[in-house]
């Protein structure tokens, strides 16, 4: 391409050269014309004569002509410049075609890939569904084949059992009645007998389920009353508590004025005792939940610890109904025992508890 452009700026070039040249021989040639009609004039006067140098005008010339060309090179650089980044640019676009083309092809590839894959997907689904209807078919003709084959033996045996029937004598088919109605007598007494069986394994089933089911409810429900009556019980406590110590203050302080302010050690009465045991009770079934009187009738035997100030040191079931032991356990735990006074605390320190829901 740069040596195309080269050849077309060459003739311009040339052009203008022949141009410059034929322009400098004419102004030579005017010159010399008028240096030659002024040339001793017929006044006599002298003439001024003005001498072209030759090698001037071609010295001139040749300034002329060499900033032409260097303009000319410059010209012919920049064009070449020019023309290399024109160059670089077409490459560079023919290389991105050709890796749009690539891409495409590609793509195409691709589409077509997964365009085969699409149909050979299609026909494996319709050979799948055709085999499924060839295998149904397949089952329908066994199944009226199995029909028409047992119809078949039924009709062989009942025709045999007919000829025989009509072979034997009275007496045989009186016996073979009789050991028919025996056999039926016993298959039927058999069948009652596993239907009842059936009947009462489920019935205990369905109770045992029920149960199941009624005891769970009954604990969730347990949990979750004795959780709220837990929070009732914490507001209560300290009134309870001070209904105690104002109870069991008053006895103790009596028997110590009994005894000139002695304390009396020789025992609590069964009175203050027993209100202690009540109250101790009272804050159990604060927290026991007796759904629907579930546990009433029954009874559990706790035996408890607690500290000096009523907290719950340890607790155990010694008898009774496990299911209400469990509930009673739980309980008592969320329980807030009464704090005993010093004279009752020996004595309930290990206390014994018939619990029994009401």
């Amino acid at each position: 391409m740069s040596n195309k452009l080269n050849s077309k700026l060459s003739v311009p070039v040339l052009i203008s050269i022949i141009l410059h040249g034929i322009i400098i021989v004419i102004l030579g040639y005017r010159f010399m014309q008028d240096s030659d009609a002024n040339f001793g004039s017929i006044n006599g006067n002298s003439i001024d004569a003005i001498m072209v140098d030759p090698s001037v005008l071609n010295e001139q010339y040749q300034r002329q002509l060499q900033s032409q060309i260097n303009q000319q090179s410059a010209h012919n650089q920049r064009q070449e410049q020019i023309n290399s980044q024109t160059d670089e640019f077409l490459q560079k676009q023919f290389e991105q075609q050709e890796q749009l083309k690539q891409l495409e092809k590609e793509r195409q590839e691709l589409a077509e890939k997964q365009r085969l894959e699409q149909i050979a997907a299609n026909e494996a689904a319709k050979e799948a569904e055709r085999a499924v209807k060839e295998a149904e078919k397949a089952v329908q003709e066994a199944k009226e084949r199995a029909a028409r084959e047992a119809e078949r033996i039924a009709q062989e045996a009942k025709e045999k059992a007919e000829k025989e029937a009509k072979e034997r004598a009275e007496k045989e088919a009186k016996e073979r009645a009789e050991k028919e109605a025996k056999e039926r007598a016993e298959k039927e007494a058999k069948e009652r007998a596993e239907k009842e069986a059936k009947e009462k394994a489920e019935k205990e089933a369905k109770e045992k389920a029920e149960k199941e089911a009624k005891e769970k409810a009954a604990k969730e429900a347990a949990e979750k009353a004795a959780k709220e009556k837990a929070a009732r019980a914490r507001a209560e406590q300290a009134k309870r508590d001070k209904e105690l110590n104002q109870l069991l203050g008053g006895l103790t302080s009596g028997s110590s004025n009994s005894s000139s302010g002695t304390p009396n050690r020789r025992g609590v009465s069964n009175g203050e005792l027993g209100k202690y045991i009540s109250l101790v009770q009272t804050a159990i079934r604060n927290n026991f939940n007796n759904p629907n009187g579930l546990y009433s009738g029954k009874n559990c035997i706790l035996e408890i610890q607690i500290a000096p100030d009523g907290l719950l040191l340890n607790v155990n079931a010694k008898g009774g109904d496990d299911a209400l032991c469990r509930e009673a356990l739980t309980a008592t735990k969320l329980a807030v025992i009464p704090k005993p006074t010093s004279a009752l605390y020996n004595q309930v320190k290990t206390m014994t508890i018939d619990f029994q829901p009401k």
